[in-house]
């Protein structure tokens, strides 16, 4: 993980140790070794040598000095290169297809737009509705709500630094609309548009730690829920802030509660996904009782939920709702169905996974997997879960990280320390605060 992050800072192992002279104090700088052996080091942690205290500080204050472009994109893949296109115009197309989207059919899609084959994407007319030359219709509202769903689908596959400018336009470009159109059948649904949008708003704004922008895209969603007469839309964002609770339990038990009497029975996958926050709420709390009746509901519920009927709820497929299982029971050391759970998940990830649900599908693997006993198995899919944080720069990665190494903190083998100590370095020392 070391090489990675510096990879992404485009530096050399020498330029690196350089780095680590400069931010290091004075006492710490006069004990160091040459540049050359300093890079010798940095290649045998890059490695997987163990990193030590001294070493761990030192790339803790390089990371953090350059944390703003470890959150920018870093130097993409030539397949990944294909993403560098109009993420309006992706969203929209991706939107239509009114299915789950893997990685290689995004590529795809990104592809065909790069090679000249674009999805017939109306942004030119809906320009022409804005500035006052066309009337809005129907076309347009079309247009815009497969957008929103669009953009939900992208959430999974890319950074929310990659899509944040762009979904902030299209917000923009709803209000512009709801201004000019004079239906009232047509400003429901673009009220109901503007609301699954703004959510994501407000989840991408938690993520880049923007507490103000994301408070107010919350409130945002409140009012766009009574416009559109769709409570399942405000149910949906107090269940994001359950995320955003500062890892604090019993108000993420309130919230998920909330967010079920709000929901009532209007959508089943997104009761499902409520239903499972708070077993894994619960959970956390040392509530046992609660979590089990709250995971085994969910369960049942999960059987008749249609995952395509909302935006928000497109992530929630076998291998996440799995892993959702996974963490309540494993927490609660419900062993044999923690197994169950566990089997589950392997057998529904698969190369197409999404890169952000891999931070914490990964993760709690690890977790539940070091629980039942098999260590190294259990750093395995705590690494892959490290990698596909690192790339998504996802804070729910990092929280579901952070319970895994406490986790290890319990076990003396050289896998988990070593895992944890790689860790330690890479981490981000800043998070997304609580807005609660």
């Amino acid at each position: 993980m070391i090489g990675i992050l510096r990879n992404r800072l485009l530096l050399t192992q020498e330029e690196l140790a350089k780095e680590m002279c400069d931010v290091a104090d004075p006492r710490t700088r006069k004990h160091l070794p040459s540049l050359v052996n300093m890079a010798r080091r940095i290649r045998a942690h890059e490695g997987g040598e163990p990193v030590g205290a001294r070493y761990a500080e030192l790339y803790r204050r390089v990371w953090e000095k350059r944390r703003h472009e470890l959150t920018e994109p870093g130097p993409l893949e030539p397949a990944e290169a294909q993403l560098a296109v109009d993420p309006l115009a992706l969203a929209w197309t991706v939107g239509r297809l009114d299915q789950r989207v893997d990685r290689r059919t995004l590529l795809g899609l990104a592809a065909a737009a790069v090679t000249g084959i674009p999805a017939l994407d109306p942004a030119e007319r809906l320009m022409r509705v804005l500035n006052g030359h066309n009337r809005p219709d129907e076309e347009m509202v079309r247009h815009l709500e497969a957008r929103t769903k669009g953009f939900h689908r992208l959430e999974e596959h890319m950074p929310a630094v990659q899509l944040y400018a762009a979904l902030q336009t299209h917000l923009g470009e709803i209000s512009a609309l709801l201004e000019a159109i004079r239906s009232d059948t047509l400003r429901q649904r673009l009220a109901v548009a503007a609301g699954e949008s703004a959510v994501l708003d407000s989840w991408f704004a938690w993520e880049l730690g923007d507490a103000r922008r994301a408070a107010e895209s919350a409130r945002l969603v409140g009012y766009a829920s009574r416009a559109g007469d769709d409570p399942a839309t405000a149910a949906c964002m107090t269940g994001y802030q359950t995320y955003m609770t500062g890892n604090n339990p019993i108000v993420g038990m309130t919230l998920a509660q909330n967010a079920l009497e709000r929901l009532g029975e209007s959508d089943l996958a997104t009761r499902a996904w409520l239903l499972a926050r708070l077993g894994e709420e619960s959970a956390l709390a040392g509530d046992k009782k609660t979590a089990l009746k709250a995971i085994r509901e969910a369960e049942q519920v999960y059987e008749e939920a249609d995952i395509r009927r909302r935006p928000w709820t497109c992530f929630l497929d076998p291998a996440r709702f799995a892993s959702m299982t996974l963490s309540v029971y494993s927490r609660i050391r419900e062993e044999n169905r923690a197994v169950g759970a566990s089997e589950r998940v392997s057998a529904f990830l698969g190369p197409g996974t999404e890169t952000k649900k891999l931070c914490v599908v990964q993760a709690d693997m690890a977790l539940a997997i070091f629980r039942l006993g098999d260590e190294t198995e259990a750093v395995r899919f705590a690494r892959q879960a490290l990698d596909a944080t690192v790339a998504m720069a996802a804070p729910l990665g990092w929280d579901r990280l952070d319970q895994v190494v406490e986790e290890f903190a319990s076990s003396k083998s050289p896998a988990t320390r070593g895992f944890s100590q790689e860790y330690t370095v890479t981490r981000p020392t800043t998070a997304p605060s609580s807005l609660l």
